[in-house]
């Protein structure tokens, strides 16, 4: 219990600083009972599942939940800020990329018929552009926002429908990665390079800028854009290119280990000008092992004394923002809200990035290796259920009653003969609902238990008029 009082005095310590972002008593409180319920044990993290697992839930509950969710005017540029002020590091790779949200009708916000990572086709889907600062071995959330496709910045009708504001205008999912990398430059946070896919590295005008600000980049490239290399007379394709190199200017590396064991490659790297005009870099190229599996391409402006060590691990880092959005959607719900404004979707988003920051400094306060976000994530969902269980004078009253009398099926059977066994405690207690186990278990302290969970359960109660 001493354990579990330690994480929740930190929680409210991490919401007080966010205090300021929230301007009325009602969106503090809001703040605090959203967080909660995307932490509690709720599998779907939309409005309603959530606040049916928070204490003292009703209908008006639910509608407040919903309100400061959805009409709340509270900005998400101020706690967006603040999260990036409050980073405990400040120094990694800026991972830029974007995810993408499958949806079945026409009505949530920037819903079109648009590339879908998540189902890998075209499809209809939301689609947010983010960037995550990565640094030892740990994603940190900087930034997210909604795309918004040119047909839907162009309809008024559906803008005011979704209460998109007015000086929102159509811009491709590149300019929108260029404004959030100037915010976390703006922010103080060190950038050692910028990664990103095809989608980015494609484009020139994305990585002239990054040139411009004096940035790191190893981005993506598709094999039918045209560079002329060093010493040659002609433009080709970076497909005919990599066709043409010799064997032995391919060498295989090992950058990672992954679950599966060591992750290898065999990358070959040659200096050459994507642009005519523009300055020389580093093309790398990449073939698997086997015969299975595509050729990549990566554009580097790291300096020619570069190794291709150094070129494959940085080309290569970009893996974790996969996880990062993974870890966001299957523990956090990023991917559940079901409301049809655009402020509610970015205040979800925002929220829930917060959330997974204090999820990520419960992780680092572990033993090495580092917990996994899901072990981190876990610990704080039997934390919260267990408060909630305890405030709820009913199941409370009904733990108590299972305890004194529980039901047959439970019960421990009588040896028909002596070389009959009983029914085993663990059997018992793997047919025990979740929410009672950690009762079953402690059946003789259970007076010392609840008084000290209760204690917990206030310290929660109080949240919003301590953070907020």
């Amino acid at each position: 219990m001493s354990a579990a009082r330690a994480v929740l005095t930190r929680l409210g310590t991490f919401l007080d600083r966010f205090a300021g972002c929230f301007g009325r008593r009602a969106q503090r409180e809001g703040a605090s009972r959203y967080i909660q319920g995307l932490l509690n044990d709720s599998e779907r993290k939309s409005m309603q599942p959530m606040d049916a697992r928070l204490p003292a839930h009703d209908p008006a509950s639910y509608q407040r939940l919903q309100h400061f969710i959805t009409h709340s005017p509270w900005s998400t540029t101020k706690v967006w800020t603040r999260l990036r002020a409050e980073l405990p590091v400040r120094k990694g790779l800026l991972l830029v990329d974007e995810t993408s949200f499958p949806k079945h009708g026409d009505h949530s916000v920037a819903v079109a018929r648009q590339y879908c990572g998540a189902l890998g086709k075209i499809a209809n889907c939301q689609v947010a552009v983010s960037t995550a600062l990565l640094a030892a071995q740990q994603a940190w959330p900087t930034t997210m926002e909604l795309y918004l496709p040119e047909d839907w910045a162009e309809d008024a009708d559906r803008r005011a429908r979704a209460d998109i504001p007015r000086t929102l205008p159509f811009r491709p999912k590149w300019r929108i990665a260029l404004t959030h990398i100037r915010q976390v430059r703006a922010a103080g946070l060190q950038i050692d390079g910028v990664l990103a896919d095809p989608a980015y590295g494609n484009v020139t005008a994305f990585r002239t800028a990054l040139d411009r600000m004096g940035l790191r980049y190893a981005v993506g490239v598709a094999l039918r854009l045209t560079v002329q290399v060093t010493g040659a007379r002609r433009r080709h394709t970076i497909g005919h290119v990599i066709r043409r190199l010799p064997p032995a200017a391919w060498r295989r590396i090992t950058w990672a280990r992954g679950t599966k064991g060591p992750l290898a490659a065999r990358f070959a790297a040659v200096r050459g000008r994507p642009t005519p005009r523009g300055p020389e870099c580093w093309l790398l190229a990449e073939r698997p092992l086997t015969r299975r599996g595509a050729r990549k391409a990566y554009l580097l402006n790291l300096p020619a004394s570069a190794s291709l060590l150094e070129l494959v691990r940085l080309a290569r880092g970009r893996w974790p923002i996969e996880q990062h959005y993974r870890e966001l959607k299957d523990e956090l719900g990023l991917d559940h809200f079901e409301g049809r404004s655009y402020n509610g979707w970015n205040h979800h988003a925002v929220i829930a990035a917060l959330t997974c920051t204090f999820l990520q400094l419960e992780r680092r306060r572990g033993t090495t290796p580092l917990p996994t976000f899901p072990e981190a994530r876990n610990w704080v969902r039997e934390i919260v259920a267990t408060l909630y269980f305890v405030e709820t004078p009913k199941l409370m009253k009904l733990a108590l009653s299972f305890l004194r009398d529980p039901p047959a099926i439970l019960r421990p059977r009588r040896a028909a003969t002596r070389r009959a066994r009983p029914v085993r405690r663990a059997v018992v207690e793997r047919r025990t609902p979740t929410a009672l186990t950690s009762f079953v278990r402690s059946r003789p302290q259970l007076a010392h238990h609840t008084a000290a969970v209760s204690w917990s359960a206030r310290h929660v109660t109080t949240l919003p008029s301590q953070i907020c």
